[in-house]
């Protein structure tokens, strides 16, 4: 059962549940997937410019998380604290706790008045609060409740597309990059692996909503693949559960 965290970093936001389907194609298709939502007839455009998305996971010292993503167990959650730009400017990130149950995933939400020192020697000091020290204490004790520890910092550049009713949201992540923490004392901002390659379609709508996919197919042919940039990120992990 997916439990909702119990400690108050701040008044929790609970997200629309929604399906949410990803096909996983190469960089090159960029151009022709932009063209093709953007001459789509359900009246494509982008809600806001393309930014930088950096999501540092946290999991179980025996990776409870990443091994119920490969398996596909219907109820799942992950745990991360995101946040926009460079990733070495990690200010006031949002504790997220996504989930799924079946084909449908919704994330509960928290606001964080933290940054992270990614130059720290050990993730215990790396968490820092000038101002409150309150917010550091209770994302300390909501890691604890989750028994958890970071694992990997993945970032990627989105771009956003948006249907002209606002029912179809449809994102192209690229340039996407890994970056190992289990090995390390401290934060690992310096190791990473680049997949400069691929190219994520992730589309996303409301379950009472899932006709559209059919109008979606037509202008835009895509194959439902399961892919998850945690596991991508943690390849040298997957051998245990290959």
């Amino acid at each position: 059962m997916i439990r909702d965290p119990s400690v108050n970093t701040s008044t929790p936001t609970l997200t629309p549940k929604r399906i949410e389907i990803k096909d996983l194609l190469r960089l090159r298709d960029l151009q022709n997937v932009e063209a093709a939502l953007l001459t789509s007839p359900l009246g494509f455009h982008s809600p806001f410019p393309p930014r930088r998305i950096n999501s540092l996971y946290f999991d179980s010292y025996d990776f409870r998380a990443l091994e119920h993503s490969l398996s596909g167990s219907s109820i799942r959650q992950k745990i991360r604290l995101r946040w926009y730009g460079k990733t070495e400017d990690s200010r006031i990130p949002t504790l997220e706790f996504k989930c799924k149950q079946g084909h449908l995933s919704w994330k509960i939400l928290r606001k964080t008045q933290i940054s992270i020192d990614l130059k720290a020697v050990t993730w215990e000091s790396a968490y820092r609060d000038d101002e409150d020290k309150t917010s550091i204490s209770d994302l300390s004790k909501t890691l604890a409740l989750s028994n958890t520890r970071p694992t990997s910092l993945v970032s990627y550049s989105r771009r956003y597309f948006e249907s002209g009713d606002g029912r179809l949201r449809v994102t192209l992540d690229e340039d996407l990059t890994f970056r190992d923490q289990t090995k390390y004392s401290g934060p690992n901002l310096l190791y990473f692996r680049h997949r400069p390659e691929k190219l994520v379609l992730e589309i996303k709508v409301a379950e009472k909503d899932s006709a559209l996919l059919q109008d979606l197919a037509k202008t835009l042919p895509f194959v439902p693949r399961r892919f998850s940039k945690y596991c991508e990120s943690l390849l040298g992990h997957l051998p245990r559960w290959s």
